[in-house]
């Protein structure tokens, strides 16, 4: 699958639009292929959102760490 580069630098208001319109469009693909496949279309699209979803969660519980130098005398 090809994404397109984002147009705006990540402080632009304007990149959460474009960000919409790119994964609309590679998500109806995604779904289009998999009904393709023999997949029903409720749920291929059911499927991505859950994975969607999962991901989320993923990104949500990631720790966050704080990198410093091994000696931070």
């Amino acid at each position: 699958m090809n994404l397109e580069a984002p147009t705006y630098s990540p402080l632009d208001p304007r990149r959460e639009h474009n960000a919409r319109h790119i994964f609309s469009s590679a998500a109806r693909d995604l779904i289009l292929q998999a009904v393709s496949a023999g997949w029903r279309e409720p749920e291929a699209a059911m499927a991505l959102a859950d994975a969607a979803d999962d991901y989320i969660l993923y990104l949500a519980q990631k720790p966050t760490r704080k990198l410093m130098a091994a000696n931070s005398n």
